[in-house]
């Protein structure tokens, strides 16, 4: 078992996790992120397999993506993780990815909430007596996951109804499936003459099968946006969202 708190993890870009120019999507980042953190979690004794008997997951509260480029077709990527600090009801866990030269190519945090099944609410972290050693001085983005505030009044909506295939083992939504919704929501021309820069999400509230959200957008300048996701039969905010591109 390592006890330095630090996890590592390798693997290679796979055909499926790339687009059409080669590269990576951000939808596939965010599926390699979630696994390293359950490997690392499930390693250590907190993972979902442990929590899940005292009827307890694991949700996102919330992720920041720092891209500096993205990783291509057949690279090797090396991926470091680690959990940050525990603050009553939020664990954060930050990660850092490798090219072979050992440049940083993307660096990420995320907010986890331990939620409990029956009880429908969340969970005091530390009371789970976790033994990981965190490293409050090691944190891999340029700024914690700040909580987004807009108004989305007046802006034409976009519908999407939440399918069989974006459910996860807890039976709602799962949070890599908002990205690829929030990316989809551009068009082949955009992305062809965008890369995006980072991505920044809350996510408020819990979506399940045939749920249909709106999505509203809000340009804040040339190469930013806010977006929204709204569960239409009752106006709960399930994501709001902010990428910067160039």
């Amino acid at each position: 078992m390592n006890k330095s708190g630090f996890w590592d993890y390798n693997f290679r870009v796979r055909s499926f996790d790339v687009d059409q120019k080669k590269k990576m999507t951000l939808t596939s980042i965010s599926e390699y992120l979630q696994e390293v953190a359950g490997d690392h979690a499930n390693t250590m004794g907190f993972g979902y397999r442990q929590v899940i008997l005292e009827q307890m997951v694991w949700v996102l509260n919330g992720i920041k993506i720092e891209i500096e480029r993205l990783p291509i077709w057949e690279e090797e990527i090396h991926v470091k993780t680690w959990v940050v600090e525990n603050n009553r009801f939020l664990s954060r866990r930050d990660f850092q990815w490798f090219d072979q030269k050992g440049n940083v190519i993307l660096n990420a945090s995320t907010n986890w909430v331990l939620f409990h099944t029956e009880k429908r609410r969340p969970q005091l972290v530390d009371s789970m007596n976790f033994s990981v050693k965190m490293h409050p001085e090691a944190k891999a983005t340029s700024s914690e996951i700040t909580n987004i505030r807009e108004k989305f009044e007046g802006i034409e909506a976009s519908e999407y109804k939440v399918r069989y295939s974006d459910l996860d083992m807890v039976g709602h939504m799962n949070n890599t499936k908002y990205i690829q919704v929030l990316l989809d929501h551009y068009s082949p021309e955009f992305h062809n003459n965008h890369k995006v820069k980072s991505l920044e999400i809350n996510f408020k509230n819990e979506a399940r099968y045939g749920d249909i959200l709106e999505l509203r957008k809000n340009m804040v300048d040339l190469n930013s946006d806010l977006i929204e996701l709204k569960r239409k039969i009752d106006d709960k905010v399930n994501c709001l969202a902010k990428m910067k591109w160039i």
